[in-house]
């Protein structure tokens, strides 16, 4: 069997032309992953009469549908529906990017999607991503009944007033086999609810006891003086299966929220990845949230990417990465490092010397063996900036001994 991957994402959006289903229908059978993204699809019927008979001849094979901004309507729903009921096999669908369930006209899609998920023996992972859902409980109601079986239901930029949000949590309180939920920009943090959204949240992650990835991004959790993020923070502390937490874009930059964030850190939690990207996070507050590391033991990656970070953290990150075996990830990319130079006459900064010295001090024996952290991998431009040797030093620092210091002996 011949199995071809058919992936069409064109940036920026553009039309598909009947020319181009042609060349699609050159392909034999046996696709196994069938995706357009960023494609604008023509009106109806051309979905149902150019692009559907070629999902449908591979029904036997696909294990990927991928259908992203390109324009699918709530009537296409029904054709999608009727191939995911009859394909055993598929394992992904993806049809974020989609007005698709904005009105109550599109119950009945709502309502066809649910019964073709429902009971389904292979569909694990769900993009409902930007398809409107958020403004149509009564769908949203459809569609979270027929996710029981999904592992990983996407969610993101459908933002949901107070009913919608408990619909969602009561979902997540009652059933055990949500692993991974994505509710980026939903609205938790936006508007006079977001005390009694965070608190929704809060309890649906203390009675939940499978969910092992949440992402939050884009929430505006740290408004409000950081009473919206600490109702979070509680909720996600007291979770039993919490392994990754994505927190990114939430305006958490003030010292009061970083605050909370180190204290939440500092209690040695169970969580083991925590992204912090796109806060804003100054110097100052860095440095007492990286200090919190030297008593956490169980974080192993943590993104801090497109923050504020400077120079004057570079003695708090030193230490932290000194004194903590277990972190193997830190992302500093797109911060401010490097603002002094060491040398006037040469393109050497400090901040990333020093950072990649306490990683990885190469100058003598006792340095390497006794005062660098080999377990971490440290990103702070992803290749050779200013002389840096960062790609380098990261290999010497990718060690198979998994992170034990070398040994002198």
């Amino acid at each position: 069997m011949h199995v071809y991957y058919i992936l069409i994402n064109i940036h920026p959006p553009l039309h598909i032309t009947e020319a181009f289903v042609e060349d699609l229908n050159s392909y034999e059978d046996g696709i196994e992953s069938f995706n357009i993204t960023r494609v604008m699809l023509p009106d109806s019927p051309f979905f149902s009469f150019s692009i559907m008979p070629i999902i449908t001849a591979n029904i036997t094979t696909i294990t990927s549908l991928e259908l992203v901004n390109c324009d699918l309507k709530a009537s296409d729903v029904s054709l999608v529906s009727t191939f995911v009921k009859k394909n055993k096999l598929l394992e992904v669908l993806n049809l974020s990017q989609n007005e698709l369930f904005g009105s109550d006209e599109s119950n009945s899609a709502a309502k066809q999607l649910s019964k073709a998920m429902k009971n389904h023996p292979e569909l694990s992972f769900v993009s409902l991503a930007s398809t409107g859902i958020g403004g149509n409980n009564d769908g949203l109601k459809l569609i979270l009944d027929g996710s029981k079986v999904i592992k990983s239901l996407i969610i993101d930029g459908n933002v949901f007033d107070n009913e919608g949000l408990t619909l969602v949590t009561k979902c997540l309180r009652n059933k055990n086999s949500t692993v991974e939920l994505g509710m980026d920009s939903i609205g938790i943090g936006e508007g006079d609810s977001s005390k009694a959204k965070s608190k929704l949240l809060k309890e649906c992650l203390v009675k939940n006891t499978t969910l092992e990835q949440l992402s939050l991004g884009s929430n505006n959790l740290g408004n409000a003086e950081g009473r919206v993020l600490s109702t979070v923070l509680s909720g996600i502390k007291t979770s039993t299966s919490l392994a990754f937490v994505d927190l990114s874009g939430n305006n958490i930059r003030t010292m009061p929220s970083v605050k909370l964030v180190a204290k939440y850190l500092a209690s040695n939690p169970t969580l083991i990845g925590l992204d912090l990207s796109n806060n804003g996070i100054p110097a100052k507050s860095a440095s007492v949230l990286i200090a919190t590391l030297k008593k956490n033991t169980n974080l192993k990656q943590l993104y801090l990417m497109n923050n504020n970070v400077t120079d004057q953290s570079i003695p708090a990150f030193t230490d932290a990465l000194q004194n903590n075996n277990t972190l193997r990830t830190l992302d500093l990319m797109g911060n401010n490092f490097s603002s002094r130079r060491l040398d006037t006459t040469k393109n050497n900064f400090v901040g990333r010397k020093e950072i990649l010295k306490a990683l990885c001090d190469t100058t003598s024996l006792d340095s390497v063996a006794n005062n660098s952290n080999h377990t971490c991998n440290l990103i702070l431009a992803g290749y050779n900036y200013s002389g840096s040797h960062e790609v380098e030093l990261n290999k010497i620092n990718a060690l198979e001994n998994e992170g034990e210091k070398f040994d002198t002996k």
